[in-house]
């Protein structure tokens, strides 16, 4: 058992979360920018759709009765709907109202009263990130069969739509704890650095999407990486969450700089924490 030393982040999603081979990975980067500040625990899972993450949330976070004991969630990211899009006979086809639902659910859970998880006691940040255009080009001739823009242009549309209907129950009366909400629409991200790339609804995003038309390089990494630390550090601004501003979010221990070596028992009492989370 370890104590929780730092609060956390969550990266919740499927293989486009969970991947750490390609540099510049949004598990990499993140770690990179809460070095120190916040946790990030990597919740991402190959393969899985919305219905496979369901049942995974009660080990994913902590119920209420064990909120003091428990690492404190500032922020999770919620990145599904690439596998959910496939089309029959793809394995991972979510239907489109079932999806919406998982969705919703997932957001009941990380912010209503009546939720059995301690986060949902929380001002806990949250980013939705839409699924992306699949790249013809590079799929092999069964993957083109069940990924198709439109497909997946729907439950794009989806995650935008539960974002917007969000972000007004947070601006409502019924939001008693803070918590706030913001989506990255990476399917425009990348369509706009596709730029003239896109022709006849093919989109060879040579240097943003692996071979299997699916994954990422880390040109696609960085894009990403681009929007949302824009979107923490404008949308998210003073919420403790600036990995770039010390007073926003401070080291939870001193730097190196700041060691009292002479008299290291005081560095427990050096410890720092943001004074909004």
């Amino acid at each position: 058992m370890a104590n929780a030393l730092q609060d956390c982040v969550i990266l919740l999603g499927d293989s486009l979360t969970q991947r750490q081979d390609v540099p510049g990975n949004l598990n990499e980067m993140m770690n990179k920018a809460y070095l120190r500040k916040l946790d990030v625990i990597n919740r991402g899972f190959g393969g899985y759709n919305s219905a496979c993450i369901r049942p995974l949330m009660d080990h994913i976070f902590a119920p209420k009765e064990n909120a003091a004991t428990a690492q404190r969630v500032r922020m999770v990211t919620l990145w599904l709907g690439t596998n959910d899009s496939v089309i029959q006979p793809g394995w991972a086809h979510v239907p489109l109202a079932d999806f919406i639902d998982h969705m919703n659910h997932f957001l009941w859970l990380l912010t209503s009263p009546t939720s059995p998880y301690a986060v949902a006691d929380t001002p806990v940040s949250i980013v939705l990130i839409t699924p992306t255009p699949p790249s013809y080009l590079t799929m092999d001739d069964f993957k083109r069969t069940i990924r198709t823009m439109d497909a997946t242009r729907a439950y794009k549309d989806a995650v935008l739509k539960i974002g917007e209907e969000w972000k007004a129950r947070e601006l409502g009366p019924e939001n008693t704890t803070g918590w706030k909400i913001e989506t990255l629409d990476f399917w425009g991200a990348m369509m706009d650095a596709a730029g003239e790339q896109v022709e006849e609804g093919l989109v060879p995003f040579y240097m943003l999407k692996s071979s299997d038309g699916v994954h990422y390089t880390s040109a696609g990494y960085n894009l990403l990486w681009d929007r949302l630390a824009s979107l923490i550090k404008t949308k998210f601004a003073g919420r403790g969450l600036d990995f770039e501003d010390l007073i926003d979010l401070p080291h939870r221990t001193p730097w190196v700089d700041k060691v009292p070596y002479s008299s290291p028992e005081k560095i427990s009492d050096m410890m720092a924490l943001p004074k909004f989370r």
